[in-house]
């Protein structure tokens, strides 16, 4: 009996954020893209990241940008194993002046979403207006209480949370794919 409650929950859960979207018009929809970056380390300890492939997409999920990044120094910490990014990538990619050229075509005057938005925009080495940003990592509806007496809010991963509200399994299963976050993260902000 219990599964069968559950199961008429989401579906009406589902059935609601269905009528929702439809309400929104395009023009609003115009207004959002969803961001994610992956990095890969630099310096002796290979803990200094940089930039090494950029995803921009629109409410939909729609690729507006996906290219990988030229490192300028010596890559010593590829991170494939969570960045998906391997050495051929980062050789074969546009410059990173190029990058931000094309990164602030798309965002600027856009909200931009995305999980973890701090550590992307100091990758790419940009400000963006802070009212002009959704993080669903710093949204606290989608936080986890720690700390003494659970007094501190500390930021989910992205993985758990698009398992939990979206009900998506294996998602980030091995490496992180871009486009997969910044489209998570949008459906995350949109059922919000």
């Amino acid at each position: 009996m219990l599964e069968s409650t559950k199961k008429e929950a989401g579906e009406e859960l589902e059935r609601k954020e269905k009528e929702r979207e439809e309400m929104i018009t395009e023009e609003e929809k115009n207004k959002y893209v969803g961001m994610d970056c992956e990095m890969v380390g630099v310096g002796s300890t290979g803990k200094k990241s940089v930039l090494a492939r950029v995803t921009i997409t629109d409410w939909d999920g729609g690729v507006l940008l996906d290219t990988h990044v030229k490192v300028k120094e010596r890559v010593t910490d590829f991170r494939t194993y969570v960045s998906g990014v391997r050495a051929k990538d980062v050789k074969e990619g546009i410059s990173f002046e190029e990058a931000q050229r094309r990164i602030l075509e798309f965002i600027e005057g856009k909200v931009v979403v995305g999980h973890g938005l701090r550590n992307d925009f100091k990758a790419i080495m940009m400000d963006h207006p802070k009212h002009m940003i959704r993080d669903t990592a710093r949204y606290k509806p989608y936080m986890r209480r720690a700390g003494k007496n659970g007094g501190k809010m500390k930021p989910r991963k992205l993985k758990d949370l698009v398992k939990e509200y979206l009900g998506i399994e294996g998602f980030q299963e091995g490496s992180h794919d871009s486009k997969d976050d910044a489209d998570g993260a949008m459906k995350l902000y949109k059922r919000a």
